[in-house]
């Protein structure tokens, strides 16, 4: 990015006398031409960037569903096994009560 701030600059101080002569013309389009090379190049390198960064957001997000997915059905069970718990107890506190000798 610094090297076409650079050349941008450059560009922009020797404009008039670029459009003055061909040679001047040639090396304002070879400039050009170079910046958008250099800009080309950058924004392929960002795109390969955003689609590996997609890529991993997207796996992650896979994880993450299934974490939860996991989570709920742990949670099922647990609340499955609190009330059967409670059931259980309840039913040993009925039984002793029917065996206590009278």
């Amino acid at each position: 990015m610094l090297k076409e701030t650079s050349l941008l600059n450059s560009i922009s101080s020797q404009f008039k006398g670029a459009l003055t002569s061909p040679a001047g013309r040639k090396k304002l389009i070879d400039s050009m031409e170079g910046i958008l090379h250099g800009t080309q190049q950058k924004l392929e390198k960002v795109q390969i960037a955003l689609e590996s960064e997609q890529k991993a957001r997207e796996a992650l997000k896979a994880t993450h569903a299934a974490a939860v997915s996991e989570q709920r059905h742990y949670n099922s069970i647990l609340k499955a096994f609190q009330v059967e718990c409670a059931r259980n107890e309840r039913l040993r506190v009925q039984n002793s009560q029917v065996h206590l000798p009278s």
